[in-house]
């Protein structure tokens, strides 16, 4: 059996695979693709959703649903980038590995968007200050500028930086008609470039530039590629999505600018629309992380008959996880943990599903009540309210399930309609003593076997 999870792949044209879309989100796939091919003007969409809730997974798919519908596509993980000085250039290099790529490339007008870009990237990079050449510069700029775009200054290397920082920004005040004159061509070109990649005889699309994990971006990065797209990139024919946590970005506002600065007005100057990726589902046997539990169960091979518990330790570890909103990541360490319990646990150990699942829900989320666990010093108080099942009003029969089971173990006199409901197991538990260490038995023997 296995104990991780293979991560989804999605081929670049696979789009949204019915074997593939767990959450049946080709619909929504749909609507983005109508409202990009429908709007005329430049928009940022923020496609937004908290850490390990399937953003990447969604964007994956869409994007090849849109090459599958001839649109110019580029999906650009920023984290993977945020090593380089300037967000333009690590932009404008996607723009240009898209246009070499094209069958198209060839026209004067797909091969115009690099030099527009090194242009511009230069410029760029003076007004900067920065001083590189050779490998150096490459480094800096993603490759996209050479030392012999900047062979105009090769002769000042050996000045000290901070003259050459001043000639740099002196030549820069001087010339602002020229350097207006810059980026008007950049964008001009990036404009007429989605025409320009699209095969002879077909309806001209807008370029879809998609930049995920930008939350997950050093600060300065994350809202340099924000402004990059805002002052050059905001063209007709191009439409930008983010993959983000909204919240996560408000955060990297306040580090760069200061805590009393007002993020979510910030970010609104750069982002037109949001997207939120949430859970719509009504019934309880569709919720996203109820159908990710059950691929997952399948691809670790967790057994699923009558004959076995294991089947209510995933019952339970759903529920806790709903519970506290935790992601499709999260999940999957909550299988893996369980998998390892399988995996690891001789058959004849004792195990039952509910208390393992509780168990594992206790190791991820409240480790302090684990230990005390592991010690046979829990309360029953304790486990109930850590587990989220201490008001009986408000769980379904597998959580009352849980809450009675629990009060079996940790209860000190447990009430006779409980003790008679779990009569099962009475015949080896037959004082408060035994009963809790069943407790420690399955947290120390079963969940805990790999620390």
């Amino acid at each position: 059996m296995k104990v991780y999870p293979t991560p989804i792949e999605v081929g670049d044209t696979e789009g949204f695979s019915p074997g593939k879309d767990l959450f049946n989100r080709a619909e929504l796939g749909a609507g983005l693709t109508n409202l990009v091919t429908v709007v005329e003007d430049p928009m940022v969409i923020a496609f937004d959703g908290a850490w390990g809730s399937g953003k990447s997974t969604f964007l994956r798919m869409w994007a090849g649903e849109l090459r599958k519908a001839k649109f110019p596509v580029i999906v650009f993980d920023a984290f993977e980038n945020d090593y380089v000085d300037d967000a333009f250039a690590a932009l404008a290099r996607e723009i240009v590995e898209l246009s070499e790529q094209s069958k198209t490339a060839g026209s004067q007008l797909a091969e115009n968007v690099k030099d527009r870009a090194v242009e511009l990237g230069s410029m760029l990079l003076r007004s900067a200050g920065k001083i590189a050449i050779n490998v150096g510069v490459r480094a800096a700029t993603a490759g996209l500028v050479s030392g012999k775009d900047l062979a105009d200054v090769a002769s000042d290397v050996e000045d000290e930086a901070a003259e050459i920082a001043d000639k740099y920004m002196e030549d820069l005040l001087s010339r602002p008609a020229e350097q207006k004159l810059t980026v008007q061509r950049f964008r001009e070109a990036l404009s007429s470039l989605p025409s320009a990649l699209q095969e002879v005889g077909a309806t001209s699309k807008p370029l879809i530039f998609i930049i995920d994990e930008l939350d997950r971006c050093k600060p300065i990065f994350a809202l340099s590629v924000l402004e990059r797209i805002k002052h050059f990139m905001s063209v007709p024919n191009v439409h930008f999505v983010l993959g983000v946590h909204l919240r996560q970005l408000e955060a990297s506002v306040r580090a760069v600018y200061g805590s009393d600065i007002n993020a979510p007005a910030y970010l609104e100057k750069f982002i037109n629309l949001t997207v939120s990726n949430v859970d719509t589902a009504e019934r309880a046997e569709s919720r996203q992380l109820k159908v990710y539990g059950e691929h997952l169960r399948r691809a670790l091979a967790i057994p699923l008959d009558d004959d076995s518990p294991l089947p209510r330790a995933t019952a339970t570890l759903v529920r806790v996880l709903e519970q506290r909103g935790a992601g499709f990541r999260t999940m999957e360490r909550a299988f893996t943990v369980l998998a390892l319990a399988i995996a690891f646990t001789p058959t004849n150990y004792v195990r039952y599903g509910v208390l393992v699942g509780g168990l594992i829900a206790l190791k991820l989320f409240e480790p302090k009540l684990f230990t005390k666990a592991k010690a046979g010093t829990l309360s029953l108080s304790e486990a109930l309210s850590g587990l989220g099942i201490a008001d009986d009003h408000q769980l379904d029969r597998h959580g009352q399930h849980e809450a009675e089971l629990w009060t079996f173990c940790l209860a000190e006199v447990v009430p006779a309609e409980i003790e008679s409901r779990f009569s099962e197991y009475s015949w080896h538990l037959t004082d408060a003593a035994e009963r809790r260490g069943l407790i420690t038995h399955t947290a120390n023997q079963i969940v805990d076997r790999l620390r």
